[in-house]
């Protein structure tokens, strides 16, 4: 089965169980879609691979805005080294990446959603050769 019919397959059990697309489908995700990247819904990543990814893009962004904004200033009331502030954007990307993998694990299993590999078997309600 193509990419494209798991994708459309999974978007579509992930609509009916009434969470919002922002949710199911977020923008970083929907961004990589249109670049072409064929990354799976987070609900159907593995908790390693969801932690991973979006603890790196998190902590990335938030490490280089707070240390433009705050860190690098010599006048910031806590100014940080360069390694002290990769150190804290590493943690909060770790952190923040295990959150987010651990609310779409808790997700999938709310809804009993299948693996991704089983998409393949799986047909959409309208779609049966009845």
């Amino acid at each position: 089965m193509s990419f494209e019919h798991r994708k459309t397959r999974a978007l579509e059990l992930l609509s009916n169980t009434g969470m919002a697309r922002s949710h199911y489908a977020p923008p970083l995700i929907r961004l990589l879609w249109k670049a072409g990247v064929q990354v799976p819904p987070p609900h159907f990543q593995s908790f390693l691979r969801t932690a991973l990814g979006m603890g790196l893009w998190f902590g990335m962004f938030w490490g280089l805005i707070m240390w433009f904004f705050f860190w690098s200033r010599p006048d910031a009331a806590t100014p940080l080294s360069p390694l002290a502030a990769l150190m804290a954007a590493c943690a909060a990307g770790s952190l923040f990446g295990i959150a987010m993998a651990s609310v779409y694990a808790r997700d999938r299993r709310k809804h009993e959603l299948p693996a991704w590999t089983a998409l393949d078997e799986q047909q959409s309600p309208g779609n049966s050769l009845d």
